[in-house]
């Protein structure tokens, strides 16, 4: 059973197929073109303009009756997925040909869900069965509390399930992936029942995680209104939260170990190892990786502080926004291979989620299509991913800086960020096809 498992979700992506040049020179292309593009902003973007963007215009309301009607659809599909993970756990062999937990979890709700945020809106808050929970909590409270959420418990939370992901020797197995949705559920649904919605998008981990990456896209809820602006200006306007870095830099470590663990350098330490010897040596990777990130944005976040004389409390975690977009660059990189094979696996088993001899759906019988996407297309959307994501990173340093430096017009104040961000793009693209 163990080996069967592994191949598909230790570390939950895909082959990462053939670039038409080195990973060297693709680096250090990208990493060229990241410096082009600061220069190119500077010399035509002299304020900020995320923080006074418009609006937009409203599509729907929410209390319309289309608007209901997709917020009904979306929760009742929310509460299937979560609720069909958690009974496959219990009653469902622990195989993955045949259990749908796994791939709920590591397809649906880690993969789809976050990316499809990043162009559609707030996914999870959209399908979350919590959000159930939160409204009624809201609608019982006689007044309304509005507390500024410290994100470090979401945090820690998203780094234990890297850990399951990426770390540890049976990530699919049903005994781990219980206890991680037991535990999520109850923390969530908990929380949500006492303390209401403010708490469950700053305590939820994943409705956490989505939030931020939802402020990318140019679908946005404001009020009662479902509403169009640009791209990426939410995250110049979403609020700063203390723990916002630590979400990011979670994120980014795990995605980074991701690409680390498929080095032939990182298969020579781990080769021969099975079981919790394999966790113990893939948990220290995972550690060094989320340090690493860590250390290098903390460096470089306060050196342009010290330049700057800039005491604002919240100087970190407002430049981790510019790492939004890295992190789903990343995401799209690491994962398109899982999302796009073992995403048709899940289609295929949603029309039996109990092995119980169904086909809801018509399509219990289908197969997956390996030649739906070869190497070479699937290795254009990796490379294009982390180097778009770079890009908007750019894009949203750049005007963070120029609103919140006091020295906006020391353009070198700026440097540190961009040689993090350049640095970053170069090092994924070379783990990224060093296999």
């Amino acid at each position: 059973m163990e080996k069967m498992i592994l191949p598909i979700y230790a570390h939950g992506v895909g082959p990462p197929g053939e670039l038409p040049m080195s990973a060297t020179t693709l680096g250090l292309v990208a990493a060229a073109a990241l410096l082009i593009s600061f220069a190119a902003l500077v010399s035509g973007w002299q304020q900020p303009r995320f923080p006074q963007a418009g609006a937009g215009r409203s599509i729907v309301t929410i209390s319309s009756v289309p608007g209901r009607l997709g917020l009904t659809l979306g929760r009742t599909a929310g509460f299937l997925l979560v609720g069909s993970a958690l009974l496959s756990c219990f009653w469902v062999a622990d195989d993955t040909l045949v259990n749908i937990a796994p791939r709920i979890v590591f397809v649906a709700l880690w993969i789809f869900v976050p990316v499809g945020s990043a162009f559609l809106g707030d996914l999870w808050r959209w399908i979350s069965p919590f959000e159930i929970l939160a409204a009624l909590r809201d609608r019982s409270s006689t007044k309304t509390v509005h507390k500024d959420w410290d994100l470090h418990a979401a945090a820690t939370l998203l780094a234990g399930f890297l850990w399951l992901e990426l770390a540890y020797h049976q990530p699919a197995g049903r005994t781990p992936l219980t206890i991680m949705l037991v535990v999520w559920t109850a923390w969530s649904g908990i929380g949500a029942c006492i303390k209401g919605s403010d708490w469950l998008r700053s305590h939820d981990p994943l409705a956490v995680f989505v939030r931020l990456v939802a402020a990318m896209s140019p679908v946005y809820v404001s009020g009662e209104s479902l509403k169009v602006r640009r791209p990426l200006v939410g995250l110049g306007q979403i609020p700063t939260q203390k723990g916002v870095a630590a979400v990011v830099l979670v994120v980014l470590g795990g995605t980074s170990f991701d690409g680390l663990s498929r080095t032939s350098w990182w298969s020579g330490i781990i080769d021969g190892r099975t079981g919790w010897n394999a966790t113990l040596f893939n948990t220290l990777g995972l550690l060094f990786s989320m340090s690493l990130v860590t250390a290098l944005f903390l460096g470089c976040i306060r050196w342009m502080q010290r330049r700057d004389g800039n005491d604002d409390a919240d100087f970190e975690d407002g430049f981790a926004f510019s790492l939004v977009p890295v992190a789903v660059g990343y995401a799209v990189a690491h994962y398109i291979g899982m999302a796009v094979f073992e995403g048709q696996q899940l289609i295929i088993q949603m029309s039996d989620p109990f092995d119980r001899g169904w086909n809801l759906f018509g399509t219990a019988d289908g197969y997956i299509n390996y030649r739906i996407l070869g190497p070479t297309a699937m290795a254009a959307i990796q490379a294009l991913g982390i180097v778009g994501g770079h890009l908007a990173g750019v894009m949203v340093g750049h005007d963070r800086a120029l609103a919140t430096l006091r020295k906006k017009e020391d353009l070198t104040g700026q440097l540190p960020l961009v040689i993090l961000l350049a640095s970053l793009t170069a090092i994924a693209l070379i783990l990224l096809v060093d296999v």
